[in-house]
């Protein structure tokens, strides 16, 4: 593979014990790549291309998060399941009370600009990205 200025491949690979590892155009890192012939029924493809178009991605981009959000809500459901089988459903009153307890807290509602800007400053703050005292100025 090749690692071409000019608009080629945009890949960068090695292969090792007989796997590929690419850095195609799109990535920041590198990662293991497995290539796959697939069928999809004619509109979905076009769905998907243009879904991948307005992000600006590759398809194959595009597709593998598909794929990454559906296996993570596959393995969601089967952790569910287990749950339920393991300690069975989910009494409503202590459901009732969980929501209650989220909405209070706030999650998963909106927030405004100012909240919303507080919050990444304070999270800078604690990351040590920021200095914990504004910079005073003299005059």
């Amino acid at each position: 593979m090749t690692n071409n200025a000019d608009g080629g491949s945009g890949t960068i690979g090695a292969t090792e014990l007989g796997h590929t590892e690419v850095l195609p155009r799109c990535y920041t890192r590198r990662v293991a790549v497995k290539k796959i012939s697939i069928s999809l029924d004619s509109e979905v493809f076009a769905r998907a291309k243009r879904a991948a178009g307005s992000l600006g991605i590759p398809l194959s981009t595009w597709l593998s998060q598909a794929a990454e959000e559906a296996a993570a809500l596959a393995e969601a459901r089967t952790a569910l399941a287990e749950y339920i089988e393991v300690y069975g459903e989910p009494d409503e009153a202590a459901m009732a009370e969980t929501r209650t307890r989220l909405d209070k807290a706030g999650v998963g509602q909106w927030e405004t600009t100012d909240e919303a800007t507080a919050r990444m400053t304070a999270l800078a703050r604690l990351r040590g990205q920021l200095p914990t005292e504004p910079q005073r100025r003299a005059g």
